[in-house]
């Protein structure tokens, strides 16, 4: 396979710049220049974060006093004083990632969103000589400019593929613009230190090293089989070709389960109050599940206790994706749950099967039990998640979480519960 041509530029890639808490100086002028931090939990009054809650983002203007994503709320407010702390609205972020996908396409379709604050853009033609390719980035960024405040910046890198394209935007953050063409490869990653790279993790860190390899430039001195033992498949092969500048399409996944988790606030520890929220998080699976168009033939609960400890059971289901049925074999388990302080609760649905693949219902009570859960879904959908649930659910608790590889659908019923 020959490696891309000098020209050959196919993708431009957004990231937005510490996007919840920018989102949040955007949203709120107020925050503008100000050190902020966005943490998911907050005490029942509203006014005050929990103290071991975590910032899930950070604005730059605190990452100079060393708070980062990850940081407990109480080490955070030591290192900077003045850290304004923000209670996190997902659904706001959701929507604002729609506008911001609307306006990227004035100057350039986007081909797919990778994530709550990522894009990836296809250059066809004319795009992908680098002049027209840096002016297209650059008229994203006045578009940017244009629709939202300047606390609402990104940064582009446009490179021969996806991956080179996203290490090019993280390269000059924030709001960088950077090309990385053909002809500057591989010379113009030997700065990049191994784990700067996607995907590059501390265990692919120590593959790395038991093969002797601790930089970048040593990884791009492997050749194709050396990288595939390093990964121990295929795919290293893929990396090999994706870091020379060779486009490859995505590779294809099937969805084998889906499911929620949620950490406690402390009014909600005790084992009633978790069995209700683990109740609720069993519900937004069963029919986010259905939107999905699967069926499951497999539940697993399982919680973290404090002060430590964790409690897990899984229950083998024939193929179903009926609400009633996924409740009655939680509500089994729930029963060896032990009495004690909880601290996470998680429910998954499993060994899922594409509903034109798995068995319908033989039975008529089974078939009456697909109906009832439609007609529950559309009116839920109609008149919101609370319209219809279980009597057991705390409705209150688990709102909507942004995962970092999908957004949301802005028409999901639960959307702003």
């Amino acid at each position: 396979m020959k490696a891309a041509d000098p020209l050959h530029l196919t993708t431009l890639w957004l990231d937005m710049d510490a996007y919840f808490a920018s989102a949040e100086q955007h949203l709120n002028p107020p925050l503008r220049g100000r050190p902020v931090a966005v943490v998911p939990v907050f005490h029942r009054s509203g006014r005050r974060p929990a103290e071991n809650s975590c910032c899930i983002a950070v604005s730059y203007e605190a990452r100079p006093s060393g708070v980062r994503t990850g940081t407990s709320v109480h080490e955070a407010r030591r290192l900077c004083p003045s850290l304004r702390f923000v209670h996190a609205r997902p659904a706001q972020y959701v929507q604002l990632h729609h506008d911001i996908i609307s306006t990227i396409d004035l100057a350039l379709p986007v081909d797919h969103a990778y994530s709550i604050d990522e894009f990836a853009c296809r250059l066809l033609g004319s795009e992908r000589d680098p002049a027209y390719a840096n002016n297209l980035g650059l008229k994203i960024k006045r578009l940017m400019r244009s629709r939202f405040s300047n606390a609402l910046s990104c940064s582009i890198g446009i490179a021969p593929n996806r991956l080179l394209a996203k290490v090019a935007a993280d390269s000059h953050k924030p709001n960088g613009l950077s090309i990385v063409q053909s002809a500057m490869l591989p010379a113009c990653m030997f700065d990049l230190a191994l784990d700067d790279w996607p995907g590059i993790s501390r265990g692919m860190m120590t593959r790395f090293a038991r093969h002797g390899i601790t930089t970048t430039k040593g990884m791009y001195g492997l050749d194709e089989s050396e990288m595939a033992s390093v990964f121990g498949s295929v795919d290293g092969r893929r990396w090999w070709m994706l870091i020379r500048g060779i486009d490859l399409p995505d590779k294809k996944t099937a969805r084998r389960t889906l499911g929620h988790q949620h950490v406690l606030p402390p009014d909600k520890r005790n084992r009633e109050q978790a069995r209700r929220v683990l109740v609720r998080l069993l519900a937004k699976a069963a029919q986010r599940m259905r939107r999905e168009g699967y069926r499951a033939g497999e539940l697993v609960c399982a919680a973290r206790l404090l002060p430590q400890g964790q409690w897990s059971r899984r229950t083998i289901l024939p193929p179903t994706n009926s609400t009633r049925v996924f409740l009655a074999a939680m509500a089994e388990q729930w029963s060896t749950a032990p009495r004690a302080r909880y601290l996470v609760v998680a429910t998954t649905l499993q060994h899922l099967t594409p509903m034109n693949y798995a068995p319908d219902p033989l039975f008529a009570d089974e078939q009456a039990e697909e109906r009832l859960d439609l007609a529950i879904d559309t009116i839920n959908t109609r008149f919101g998640y609370a319209a219809i649930r279980p009597a057991s659910a705390d409705m209150a608790a688990a709102p909507m979480r942004i995962p970092f590889s999908s957004v949301p659908d802005l028409t999901m019923p639960d959307l702003h519960a």
